[in-house]
């Protein structure tokens, strides 16, 4: 842990933007800067986290680039990060299938009562879309996470 907390307190000292890259597929989040990864992080994913969000309430998590657009201090599920899905071309995918794409996908903690579960929680996909890590890493995520930074959410 102490590594960890090293690498954030170097890193907030850099002239760019750190990236947050998610692995759908590994289950893994992870903050580049510099080229150098400087955490990583499992998680839980959407109840249907297999290929692309289509519609709002079909459980998956969506893919693709996206920035943090603003944050949530204190939420049901903790705190929050918000990813700026959809994007325009998603939006029109959605029209052209005359459905709603959904909002409100965020990067966010645990409920407060469930928060014991720590890394466990990463075993079961069980948010409706969004990307859930434990409180702890969600602290250190808005510590080096500012809003404007990039999000590659891959399959």
């Amino acid at each position: 842990m102490l590594f960890i907390y090293i690498l954030i307190v170097t890193n907030l000292y850099s002239e760019s933007k750190p990236t947050i890259y998610v692995y759908k597929s590994e289950k893994i989040l992870k903050v580049l800067q510099d080229g150098k990864t400087i955490l990583q992080i499992p998680i839980s994913l959407g109840f249907e986290p297999k290929g692309q969000k289509l519609e709002e309430g079909d459980g998956k998590t969506p893919e693709g680039i996206y920035t943090i657009d603003y944050r949530i201090n204190e939420w049901e599920y903790y705190k929050a990060l918000h990813i700026s899905y959809p994007n325009r071309n998603q939006v029109e995918a959605a029209k052209k299938l005359n459905k709603n794409p959904g909002s409100g996908i965020l990067i966010h903690g645990m409920k407060y009562y469930w928060n014991w579960f720590g890394h466990l929680h990463s075993y079961l996909n069980w948010t409706h879309g969004c990307i859930a890590v434990n409180n702890e890493e969600m602290d250190m995520l808005f510590k080096i996470i500012p809003n404007g930074s990039k999000i590659i959410i891959e399959p």
